[in-house]
């Protein structure tokens, strides 16, 4: 006897067996992450391992990420790690070339504010930082801010840059991303 289904049945069952699949890996990887704890390992949140687990949709990446945070101590516990950073210098030259571009400065975060599920950061650059343009131009912080043409965008790009390398510090700890809407550049 041969049982025929409507195209939109079969991909209705493909669907439901799939996000059965997910839900399972998402378990599993759950308990794995239980397991080194229970060992007194330390585990860590990669966003880009998710994929190895089959863990593909935005929906699921984002319960997974509150799986994690949950398992490590939630917003006490990411309050703890990121207040144990401030006032600690950092610099663009301990991150990845794809992270920093052109810039190398040295900061220091000197404020956190946790409002809304969301942590925000605020610092500032040291004296000394550079910024190596598309044109070819090499210029200090302070003069790339100055110029009316580009001082906008090199304070967002700081702004970026600074957010992108805190996540990479806190981000696998705490399983939270943090916001930094403002780091301001020194003078001198």
């Amino acid at each position: 006897m041969k049982v025929l289904i409507s195209n939109q049945q079969y991909n209705l069952l493909k669907r439901t067996v799939n996000e059965s699949d997910v839900h399972k890996n998402i378990t599993a990887l759950e308990k794995y992450w239980r397991r080194e704890l229970k060992k007194g390992n330390e585990i860590r949140f990669d966003k880009d391992e998710l994929s190895d687990w089959g863990i593909e949709k935005r929906s699921d990446r984002t319960y997974t990420q509150l799986k994690f945070q949950m398992l490590v101590g939630d917003e006490e516990f990411a309050k703890k790690t990121i207040k144990s950073l401030l006032n600690k210098t950092f610099s663009t030259r301990d991150f990845n070339d794809r992270i920093v571009g052109g810039f190398d400065f040295e900061w220091i975060i000197n404020q956190m504010n946790y409002q809304d599920f969301d942590f925000f950061l605020y610092g500032q650059t040291l004296p000394g930082g550079s910024v190596s343009l598309m044109n070819g131009r090499h210029l200090s912080l302070e003069e790339a801010l100055e110029d009316e043409d580009i001082g906008y965008e090199i304070q967002q790009e700081v702004n970026d840059v600074v957010q992108d390398c805190m996540n990479e510090i806190i981000l696998p700890i705490t399983g939270y991303e943090v916001d930094v809407p403002v780091v301001y550049i020194s003078e001198g």
